[in-house]
């Protein structure tokens, strides 16, 4: 049995924009590339921001946990994992701390 993780491919994750949108209209939406998956509570909304807006979202707001945005961020079917600050999907070894009631896609 090989020990180290599988890596798999390289996903690209650039392109997933942040949610900040102060008018909640296109025209004032973040342009900026999403950095951070956040859980706002615990019915599992989620979102994505930029640092500074997440920076921002920290300043003012309680929400349930955020981690840096990862390639499985946003799709359909994965599961956010408390313990080890990513999404995830159940067939990976992590499922066991995932919240698999929560749904992490955005």
């Amino acid at each position: 049995m090989d020990p180290f993780a599988p890596l798999g491919r390289f996903v690209d994750v650039r392109g997933q924009k942040c949610g900040h949108s102060p008018d909640d209209t296109p025209a004032t939406d973040c342009p900026t590339d999403a950095t951070w998956h956040i859980m706002w509570n615990t019915d599992g909304d989620v979102g994505l921001a930029c640092d500074p807006h997440m920076a921002e979202a920290r300043r003012r707001f309680v929400f349930v946990d955020a981690h840096r945005v990862g390639p499985d961020c946003s799709m359909p079917g994965t599961l956010w994992d408390f313990d080890n600050q990513r999404c995830v999907y159940l067939d990976e070894p992590t499922v066991e701390s995932a919240a698999a009631e929560q749904p992490a896609n955005a």
